[in-house]
């Protein structure tokens, strides 16, 4: 087993602004998908309507709107609880942590994605001394900056 750890630090605010623009880009996708499988079921199960109607009896009913909220926020609770990192927070190098380094669990993860307002929270993380979002700060959660790792000869070889 292997216990050497690796020395982290606090993700800088800027990364953590990067890393939000750039999430927004597979939310995006999750929100379509999620949109469209939504907007499938309300015409099986209201047939009996035009599609015009449909869409007008959704388009303010606030089932609606907390199924897509909800949906689309599953993409971060899910990435966060399982491994800590988004795909934009791999590429980034960043990882979401708890106090003991390890991943958040997934009472946390909501807790977080809730108070993080489609991550205005992150603004926080230039006045916080840690770093850290209030959504991070409700959580005792840490996104902290990973070591660049020395690729091995497998990953060095061309692709082609």
């Amino acid at each position: 087993m292997n216990t050497s750890k690796i020395k982290v630090s606090p993700a800088s605010p800027w990364k953590r602004i990067f890393a939000w623009v750039y999430d927004w880009l597979p939310a995006a996708g999750v929100f379509v998908l999620v949109f469209v499988i939504g907007r499938i079921i309300a015409g099986v199960i209201l047939a009996h309507y035009e599609a015009d109607q449909i869409s007008e009896i959704i388009r303010n009913h606030p089932l609606w709107w907390a199924y897509l909220t909800l949906a689309t926020s599953s993409y971060y609770i899910y990435c966060w609880q399982k491994s800590g990192q988004t795909v934009a927070l791999k590429t980034w190098r960043l990882k979401l942590v708890n106090a003991n380094g390890e991943p958040l669990g997934i009472t946390d993860c909501f807790i977080r994605a809730f108070l993080s307002f489609g991550g205005i929270a992150n603004i926080w993380a230039f006045v916080d001394a840690d770093n850290r979002g209030w959504h991070d700060i409700a959580v005792n959660a840490y996104l902290v900056q990973l070591p660049k790792m020395e690729k091995t000869a497998e990953e060095k070889k061309p692709l082609i």
